[in-house]
């Protein structure tokens, strides 16, 4: 049996340094890291953290993954949620003001773009990381490394079978274009597995 969707907005960890010169493929001298810290001191304010899921009852039958709402045929995604009965489906975005941070320093400063592009993977892969510990607390189950539409052999368009499942737009304000993309761009939806 299915479960209400969850919304939740995420408190995050401390931002790894490490992980955002390793996005941003940077050395760690000091005018690196002065910049860095400017950037994380921009990108505070900029961050809002938040998050959709919602726990399913799965059948797999051969490639076909089907989750009582909605189905999808996917041999790799088969093969990732094998052994498992139950799968939540989660929608994730830092929000739309570091959208318009990117864009503003995309225009006045490249350096500090690419600084804020990676502080913008790192909070998001992040931000799904809590997404999954929370889903494992909530049910005391060990989870499946997250998948994502568009991974291995499983279409980008199972993007719009999310959207409209979730309600992404009119919980977290997350739109999908004709081209599947997202915005804000620093958004993630995925499968997680739960064994």
């Amino acid at each position: 049996m299915s479960c209400p969707i969850t919304i939740n907005r995420f408190n995050l960890q401390k931002p790894n340094q490490n992980e955002i010169l390793r996005y941003a493929k940077s050395g760690t001298d000091k005018a690196s890291l002065d910049i860095l810290g400017e950037c994380l001191s921009l990108a505070e304010n900029a961050i809002a953290p938040s998050a959709c899921y919602k726990i399913l009852d799965l059948k797999i039958s051969g490639d076909l993954c089907d989750f009582g709402e909605f189905s999808v045929i996917s041999s790799q995604l088969a093969k990732n949620l094998a052994c498992c009965q139950q799968v939540a489906v989660f929608g994730a975005t830092i929000g739309a003001e570091f959208d318009r941070l990117l864009i503003k320093y995309s225009k006045i400063s490249p350096t500090r773009a690419v600084f804020l592009q990676a502080i913008g993977a790192e909070r998001v892969e992040t931000l799904c990381d809590a997404v999954c510990q929370e889903i494992k607390q909530k049910t005391g189950k060990a989870l499946r490394p997250r998948f994502s539409a568009g991974y291995g052999d499983l279409p980008l368009e199972t993007q719009k079978d999310i959207f409209l499942y979730l309600g992404l737009e009119k919980w977290l304000g997350v739109t999908l274009n004709e081209s599947l993309l997202m915005s804000p761009s620093k958004s993630v939806t995925a499968f997680v597995g739960i064994l």
